[in-house]
C-alpha cells in the first residue's frame, strides 16, 4: 500500500455499478463477484508537475505497485498496467506524463483523459469482463463516465 498520507484510495465504478477489478494482468470492467475477483482499490496521487487546474492524477494499481500509462501503438494510443511504483511517479522519478490522466466532473461522474493524447478518455468495454481502453471522444458518454467510491 501506499504510505503517502495524501494518497486516497477509491473503488472506480462504471455504468451499471460495475467495477474495475484485475485478472491475469489486466484491469477490466464487470461484475468482480461474478468473476470470483473483488473491486480494485485504485491509489490515487496528483502529479504535481502538471497544470492542477486540469486535476492531473495518477491511477496505481495493485497498492500503487504499478500505474496505468498511455503508450503509442501501432493502431494509436492504448492503456498498459505498467511496475511503476505510483510514490516514485508523485517524487518526479521518471517521465510521468504518460502515466497522468486529467480528472474532470461530469455530474456525480468524472471521465479521466489521458495527458499524453488530449481528446482520447478512458473508456468502459462495450461488452462486461472486457479491459478497460482508451477512446477518442469530444461529447461524454455513458461509457466514459466514471463513479469514485472512496475505499479504505
Amino acid at each position: 500500500m501506499c504510505s503517502l498520507p495524501m494518497a486516497r484510495y477509491y473503488i472506480i465504478k462504471y455504468a451499471d455499478q460495475k467495477a474495475l477489478y484485475m485478472r491475469d494482468g489486466q484491469l477490466l470492467v464487470g461484475d468482480p463477484v461474478a468473476d470470483n475477483c473483488c473491486a480494485e482499490k485504485i491509489c490515487i496521487l496528483p502529479n504535481r508537475g502538471l497544470d492542477r487546474t486540469k486535476v492531473p492524477i495518477f491511477l496505481g494499481i495493485q497498492g500503487g505497485s504499478c500505474c496505468l500509462a498511455c503508450v503509442e501503438t501501432g493502431e494509436g494510443p492504448s492503456l498498459q498496467l505498467e511496475d511503476v511504483n505510483i510514490e516514485e511517479l508523485y517524487k518526479g522519478g521518471e517521465e510521468a506524463t504518460r502515466f497522468t490522466f486529467f480528472q474532470s466532473s461530469s455530474g456525480s461522474a468524472f471521465r479521466l483523459e489521458a495527458a499524453a493524447r488530449p481528446g482520447w478518455f478512458l473508456c468502459g468495454p462495450a461488452e462486461p469482463q472486457q479491459p478497460v481502453q482508451l477512446t477518442k471522444e469530444s461529447e461524454p458518454s455513458a461509457r466514459t463516465e466514471f463513479y469514485f467510491e472512496q475505499s479504505r
